[in-house]
């Protein structure tokens, strides 16, 4: 719990920006300056009631919570709230700070608000906001915005880094290809992370909140959306711009982290492997299926389910059981995709080749193939029917 008082959130708030600050004074100011000068679609100021700003300046040694303050006073239409607190070092962590902040946004804002995080080193689009606010007025129950890395002086990594954006996003437009989805359709991107990342009051509270981790908290947190079948909407509109800088921060697996092992994989002429395009498919063509036999509580004649079975070296029984006593379907999904993930069989082909593949196929459409493993389009259960028990759905 937030170990201060804050004022009382304005009748008009609907939008609580979150943002863990450990000794961020060089880079804070302009992530807080954007926040405070985000613009509406016409161009216009952003009503500044609509929304406000959470720091959260957590055993810092520096000037991060001053830097904080001089931007609130300078702005002083945006409700920016500045935060210390020194954490025991059990708890001195990314994921604690967000859950602290993510928490008491959840109590403060009333019923259909939206919680939102990004980080102190991550510059918002100037419509990030107004962006975010429309995907939610569309039906979106989470947001992921799209995270770009500006050029600053480091090419070491960029090579692979570009690639790795490529690469996700044509398998992005593979998944809509085969598995369309009216919430989150292309274009779309593939991000939903700590820089960028938006959440229903709602949802937030649902999916028993912010996972208290050292590392990786962000992907924890959508893991526990897509177990109560929350998908991220990936509006190409919603974009921030996040530093490249290297950091020893965090313990455990972060993105300046991944950034350094591409910059020493570059340097030692080595090359990421990654899933090549039929196994893209398979992954696919095992959602659509799964998605099926979870609603229709069979595995009835599918046969990609029974190729799956043999893959996970399961007899389809064994599978059929899996599926019935899954509570929803993102559950279900999610522990067969991290299985499958896990194993090395699937990381077949180099970036280049991958890319190469997946161009030739998403460009050609190969509506053949793609009617052949199609199941209709009314296997996915519309997003707007919520609260459903497993037993509920027919």
């Amino acid at each position: 719990m937030i170990p201060v008082c804050l004022p009382p959130v304005l009748p008009s708030c609907k939008f609580c920006v979150t943002i863990p600050a450990k000794n961020e004074a060089a880079f804070l100011r302009p992530t807080l300056e954007a926040l405070a000068n985000q613009l509406d679609f016409d161009g216009s100021r952003l009503d500044p009631s609509l929304y406000e700003v959470m720091v959260l300046a957590n055993n810092c040694t520096d000037a991060t919570a001053a830097v904080a303050r001089r931007v609130a006073d300078e702005y002083p239409a945006v409700p920016i709230h500045v935060i210390e607190v020194d954490l025991p070092d059990a708890q001195a962590c990314v994921g604690v700070a967000r859950k602290l902040m993510m928490d008491e946004a959840a109590r403060r804002l009333p019923e259909g608000g939206i919680i939102a995080m990004t980080d102190a080193d991550t510059v918002v689009d100037p419509h990030w906001i107004a962006a975010t606010l429309r995907a939610f007025g569309r039906g979106a129950r989470a947001v992921g915005g799209r995270i770009l890395v500006p050029p600053n002086g480091r090419r070491d990594y960029r090579k692979i880094h570009l690639q790795d954006v490529t690469y996700r996003s044509l398998r992005a437009l593979l998944e809509c290809m085969i598995d369309p989805s009216i919430q989150d359709p292309w274009p779309r991107h593939f991000q939903h992370y700590g820089p960028s990342l938006a959440v229903s009051r709602e949802a937030y509270v649902a999916s028993g909140g912010m996972p208290p981790l050292r590392s990786i908290e962000d992907a924890a947190f959508a893991w526990a959306l897509e177990r109560i079948d929350v998908e991220p909407v990936h509006d190409p509109a919603v974009r921030v711009y996040t530093s490249d800088r290297v950091s020893n921060r965090i313990e455990g697996v972060t993105f300046s982290q991944s950034l350094e092992e591409w910059a020493k994989m570059v340097k030692e002429n080595r090359r990421p492997v990654v899933f090549g395009l039929q196994h893209c498919i398979d992954l696919y063509k095992w959602k659509v299926a799964l998605r099926r036999a979870f609603y229709e509580r069979r595995i009835g004649s599918l046969p990609a389910i029974f190729t799956l079975a043999a893959f996970l070296e399961l007899s389809p029984g064994e599978l059929q059981r899996t599926i019935v006593q899954a509570t929803t379907f993102g559950a279900l999904y999610l522990d067969i995709r991290q299985r499958i993930e896990r194993t090395h069989s699937f990381s077949d082909r180099t970036f280049e080749v991958a890319i190469q593949e997946l161009r030739t196929f998403t460009r050609s459409g190969h509506q053949p193939v793609l009617s052949a493993i199609r199941p209709a389009d009314t296997d996915r259960r519309d997003p707007r029917v919520r609260g459903k028990s497993r037993s509920a759905v027919g």
